[in-house]
């Protein structure tokens, strides 16, 4: 089975729906992968013909999309001033594509059946590719080129095995690699199994790399719509840079925000959604932006910095809201575990392995409260873990989950060909690289500095519990713990020591000792 793209699988409409006016409400999905621009290879000409296609040919309202030019690469500013709340583009239903007008098509109809919306969609971009100017999209399906060689979709085994070393992605990445190469051969088998319903002759523009790459296309420019529920193809809305969203809580206009002293002018944010009242699909800025100002859509799923990589194949260098995921446990052994299981499911959690978003602003307080309630050993302390303020159980607990979220993170920057940063650094001044080793080492470095950041956080909440005033000055309360856990973080360090000790001795640097005794005594050999 293709579960990377599977996950997109939704009730499909019956063949013989009509295209009604509400056809996005009403086809029902689950959230999985990415609406993202792969638009370098769109010129100034290719969109505009599809601004005048969509306006002569299909009835759009000249306001629709008035607020907005698109160049090339489908690079889109402002025309006017902006306000916060006003309308960039609204595209009506009809013209979009979803699994609805997927379920209309005679010839991947059946195909399309019970698999995901982005095969789906996939199947409908191959064919409308083949047709070529005889499709009834072809000024949009223009707007839709390959979406690159370098895709992550596209990437040999290997080099996502090593490109991506330590990365959290890597295995999602193989998984999805896997998942397209496993859906294409289920197609080609129900194909050559069933000559009746799909003649051979009518399905040679389905080959793998067509298919494949009209996936990787589909994965990085669908827009996926809160409202409807849905995944849709949008003329002109998905040609829109796709930025990372803020953390949640965050205003959207944060995605583009400028940091201090950066010049130039603040984006337009725009943010995406179906609009029943209007049955459009509609882009609102969220901010306030100048004539001329670039427009680039905040990422409706909210994902990191990894899987809009593996969505689109770019690296957002500048994520407001990134994060990594880290996983925490109730230990079966633990005798308060079934209490544990019980309040944390009540709770909506799992006791056996969730998972909590780490941004770089802030402390993880989700994470750290379940990792306090998974260390609780006396059963008076259970109820006094709190996940909706930071609260200590006790110094000793504490100090335990605290070095146990260090030991995470340091044993995740270990996964990595180097731990450190500069490494790199260094690689992206390197010349000769290609662009997938430049993505990777991008993602690369932005996954370290979250992690880094997290080890920081750590440090800083362990300063006072690491010494507490007492009346007999600066003590440790935890200090036989203290004690362990310092050999344990010094254990990487022992090698380096012993490296430098001996080198200090290849110098002669202990000579003055040893003839000396050390100054302590001699050692019984004159």
């Amino acid at each position: 089975s293709a579960a990377a793209f599977a996950l997109g699988a939704a009730p499909r409409a019956p063949p013989t729906a009509s295209r009604s006016r509400r056809h996005i409400a009403r086809a029902p999905s689950a959230a999985v992968a990415s609406p993202a621009p792969a638009t370098a290879d769109v010129d100034t000409r290719t969109a505009r013909e599809l601004v005048a296609w969509l306006t002569v040919e299909k009835g759009l309202p000249g306001g629709a999309a008035k607020a907005v030019s698109f160049g090339d690469g489908g690079a889109a500013k402002l025309v006017n001033d902006v306000r916060a709340g006003e309308p960039l583009i609204e595209i009506p239903q009809n013209l979009a594509v979803t699994s609805v007008d997927v379920a209309d098509s005679p010839i991947v109809a059946g195909l399309a059946a019970g698999r995901g919306e982005l095969v789906g969609l996939a199947l409908w971009l191959c064919l409308e590719r083949h047709k070529g100017p005889l499709s009834e999209w072809a000024p949009y399906v223009a707007t839709l080129p390959s979406a690159g060689a370098d895709h992550p979709l596209l990437w040999t085994a290997g080099e996502l095995q090593t490109l991506l070393q330590g990365s959290p992605v890597r295995e999602e990445a193989a998984s999805r690699l896997e998942s397209a190469d496993d859906e294409y051969a289920t197609i080609a088998d129900q194909i050559r199994s069933n000559p009746d319903d799909f003649p051979l002759d009518a399905y040679e523009f389905l080959a793998r790399d067509a298919f494949v790459d009209a996936l990787a296309t589909v994965s990085a420019r669908a827009v996926w719509l809160n409202a409807a529920n849905c995944y849709a193809m949008v003329p002109l809305v998905d040609l829109l840079p796709l930025v990372g969203a803020p953390p949640p809580g965050v205003s959207p206009a944060a995605a583009t925000q400028l940091a201090a002293g950066q010049p130039g002018s603040a984006a337009a944010a725009g943010v995406v959604d179906y609009d029943a009242a209007t049955e459009c699909v509609a882009v609102v800025s969220a901010n306030d932006a100048r004539q001329t100002a670039r427009v680039v859509c905040v990422d409706p799923l909210a994902r990191n910095a990894g899987d809009l990589f593996l969505a689109t194949g770019a690296v957002d260098e500048s994520h407001r809201g990134d994060y990594l995921a880290f996983a925490a446990s109730c230990a079966r052994s633990d005798r308060l575990y079934e209490a544990k299981r019980q309040v944390l499911e009540g709770m909506g959690m799992s006791a056996d392995g969730q998972t909590f978003p780490v941004f770089a602003d802030r402390m993880p307080m989700q994470l750290l409260a379940y990792m306090r309630f998974a260390r609780v050993q006396d059963p008076g302390e259970l109820m006094s873990v709190s996940f909706e303020e930071d609260r200590i159980v006790s110094p000793m607990n504490e100090y335990e989950v605290l070095q146990l979220l260090m030991q995470d993170a340091r044993e995740m920057l270990a996964e990595y060909e180097s731990s450190s940063e500069e490494f790199e650094l260094l690689q992206l001044k390197e010349k000769g690289l290609n662009a997938r080793q430049i993505a990777a080492a991008k993602l690369r470095l932005a996954e370290k500095r979250l992690i880094n950041a997290t080890t920081t956080a750590v440090r800083r909440r362990l300063a006072p519990i690491r010494g507490i005033p007492t009346k007999q000055g600066l003590e440790d309360p935890n200090a036989d713990l203290l004690e362990i856990f310092d050999a344990i973080e010094n254990l990487p360090n022992k090698p380096k020591q012993m490296f430098d000790e001996f080198r200090k001795w290849a110098r002669g640097d202990y000579e003055d000792q040893i003839r000396s005794g050390g100054g302590k005594g001699g050692s019984g050999c004159g």
